[in-house]
């Protein structure tokens, strides 16, 4: 696939950045504009040499789609709460000013007040200027910065945020303090899978177009993993990382809808190839390996995107109807397949719970023990450490640790590698290695 990315200077240099770290497979070129009017006819020159078009704001979107009609694929980088977080920041603690008296164009009001709310600013209209979003007027760019020239001399505002990077340069010569709102990478990251998406459907009557929902099943609040926030992420790093394997396989897009469920945009075709018609669903057994998180996956045909969406949330129920790891697929004409599961000679996993209780039988100690210590260790970044510090960081008696170590180097899960003498006078101390990966 090859997009054309569209937009003035500094945003053109960062999404060519991202692009490239996030979006090695997709050919991407350029079109940097000084004045967002000139683009329509800039563009003519691509006519039929890329598949899709992606403005890096709305303002030229909106301008380029009010003159030309059926060009190609073309979306733009939505305006996102992100990306004022950010420009917040920077005017508080960058730039020191208030933010309770802003001139603001590109973003609404609205916007703006929910943002405050949820930082716990207060909002003070009598304060805060917004610009009317005249975008698909040709003096656009003039109004605003007769806006904020206006607001900056007679309002007694601080600072403008302008979505606009030809009226931030202007207003940067004139000594207006301004920042310019560039999109954050998620929100970019987010727009370049958007647009990659609607290009596998458009091409849909060539490739059917397939999806597969992919969730985690979330430890129960009972859990001993629920506890602590780094046992399930490391679990879910895991997992991630044979998610985007398996998708560079079938060449998809993969997109992440929350902590726990994630979607792939594929073909029909490259997906059966790759399953051998769905004999082996060897995703399943790559996370198995890495996983002791049940997963299920749910495969659904449809004659558009949405249709094949709607058709794999429904496999994706009938997955989680089963004990363990599986797979439905839903095709086209309501047909079921499934369960199908993860290859038999892939070792079975016991849940988390279950290895603290197998650990804490052949130690002798409490599961909760065995959990603490470990937790304790992983969250440390370090596996060697002496008696003394490690009851410090576990908040129990050198003693108690001693008995804790003692039953943990007779079932194989530490060991002494060293002695080293921490002061002039005593014992040596031991120095102990933990080997908390036999864990995951």
């Amino acid at each position: 696939m090859k997009i054309l990315y569209v937009g003035p200077g500094m945003v053109i240099d960062k999404i060519l950045a991202v692009s490239k770290k996030n979006f090695p497979n997709i050919e991407a070129d350029f079109l940097r504009y000084d004045r967002y009017i000139e683009v329509p006819d800039l563009l003519e020159k691509y006519r039929g040499r890329v598949d899709a078009v992606l403005f890096t704001g709305k303002s030229p979107f909106k301008f380029f789609e009010k003159r030309q009609k059926d060009f190609v694929l073309s979306d733009y980088i939505p305006r996102h709460e992100t990306t004022l977080y950010r420009v917040l920041l920077e005017i508080t603690y960058l730039l020191k000013f208030d933010i309770s008296r802003l001139s603001i164009d590109t973003y609404d009001k609205a916007m703006m007040k929910r943002l405050y709310k949820e930082i716990g600013v207060e909002f003070k209209d009598e304060h805060m200027f917004f610009a009317e979003q005249k975008y698909l007027e040709e003096d656009y760019i003039k109004f605003v910065l007769e806006f904020h020239k206006y607001n900056y001399q007679n309002n007694d505002i601080c600072c403008c945020i302008t979505g606009l990077e030809e009226a931030y340069h202007i207003m940067k010569k004139d000594n207006i303090p301004v920042v310019l709102a560039l999109p954050s990478e998620d929100v970019m990251v987010q727009s370049i899978k958007n647009i990659q998406m609607r290009y596998i459907a458009k091409k849909n009557n060539e490739n059917q177009i397939v999806v597969l929902a992919i969730k985690l099943n979330m430890p129960s609040e009972y859990s001993l993993m629920k506890e602590d926030e780094y046992a399930y992420l490391s679990q879910r790093i895991k997992i991630l990382d044979k998610l985007y394997h398996f998708n560079s396989r079938i060449d998809g897009v993969l997109v992440e809808q929350s902590r726990s469920e994630f979607m792939i945009f594929t073909t029909k075709k490259i997906l059966e190839l790759e399953t051998k018609k769905y004999r082996d669903i060897y995703l399943l057994d790559m996370i198995r390996e890495v996983s002791v998180i049940n997963t299920y996956i749910g495969i659904g045909y449809g004659k558009t995107a949405n249709e094949a969406k709607f058709n794999a949330y429904e496999s994706i129920k009938m997955a989680q109807s089963q004990k363990n790891d599986a797979a439905y697929v839903v095709f086209e004409n309501g047909e079921i397949m499934g369960p199908l599961k993860p290859n038999p000679t892939v070792k079975e996993k016991n849940s988390f719970d279950e290895r603290f209780y197998q650990i804490a039988t052949e130690t002798g100690l409490s599961a909760n023990t065995v959990y603490k210590v470990f937790n304790k260790i992983i969250n440390s970044g370090k596996t060697e450490f002496t008696s003394k510090e490690l009851a410090t960081i576990c908040g129990v008696s050198i003693r108690t640790m001693d008995r804790i170590i003692l039953r943990l180097c007779d079932s194989g899960y530490c060991e002494v590698v060293s002695e080293q003498l921490m002061s002039k006078y005593g014992r040596p101390s031991r120095i102990l290695r933990f080997k908390p990966f036999l864990l995951f």
